[in-house]
């Protein structure tokens, strides 16, 4: 019992004589050794953790299905494209549509100044009216200048049936064959749309002896 009692004592006190060493370590040794403790029961294998190559993507990927998803990126760019483009065409015939049917509706009118303006008498063309006249005829043209509309020249020029209306064929001593030598109703282009052709008489030639 004794001897018990004294085996018993020295396992005390060699566990006491421990506590006091670790306590007297130096800190930081202390924590590095925790650190390799860690380390070495660390669990985990090293195939589980992640590595600086894992970005996610499959690496076995087959190459065709790569080349069917670029050529099919192509292909719906290429349809966008497309698409911007028609709707920026059928946009731009729209607005031209309108502008076009905007100045029919009052070419009409500038018909008739044209006309008044060419049986005005001398005496009244002289006149301030007659100035005011023309100040209003010019605002017309103005005006369809604005809306990218312009005249067609007729006269002196060779006749285009695209661009005119041959209303009358006659001899001219000035006007050389198939050249129009008179206007009698202005045409019109929006671009390069003719609106309405310009109705002309063309010359026939130098009239026969």
């Amino acid at each position: 019992m004794t001897e018990d009692r004294h085996q018993a004592s020295g396992v005390r006190r060699k566990k006491r004589e421990s506590k006091i060493k670790v306590t007297n370590r130096d800190p930081k040794r202390l924590v590095k050794d925790q650190d390799e403790d860690i380390m070495e029961n660390d669990p985990a294998p090293s195939a589980q953790r992640p590595t600086p190559d894992d970005s996610g993507v499959d690496a076995k990927t087959d190459p065709k299905e790569i080349v069917q998803l670029k050529e099919q990126l192509l292909r719906i760019t290429a349809d966008f494209d497309n698409f911007k483009r028609r709707t920026t065409e059928e946009r731009s015939e729209m607005i031209d549509a309108a502008r076009a049917d905007l100045a029919l509706q009052f070419i009409p009118v500038i018909d008739n100044f044209d006309r008044a303006a060419k049986h005005v008498p001398e005496d009244v063309a002289k006149t301030d009216w007659y100035k005011g006249f023309e100040g209003i005829q010019k605002q017309f043209d103005q005006v369809l200048e604005a809306l990218g509309i312009a005249r067609i020249e007729s006269v002196g020029q060779l006749f285009d049936p695209n661009k005119h209306e041959a209303v009358s064929h006659e001899p001219s001593d000035d006007h050389d064959k198939d050249t129009i030598s008179e206007e009698f109703e202005a045409g019109y282009t929006l671009g390069d749309s003719v609106i309405r052709p310009a109705k002309v008489n063309v010359s026939s030639g130098k009239e026969k002896e």
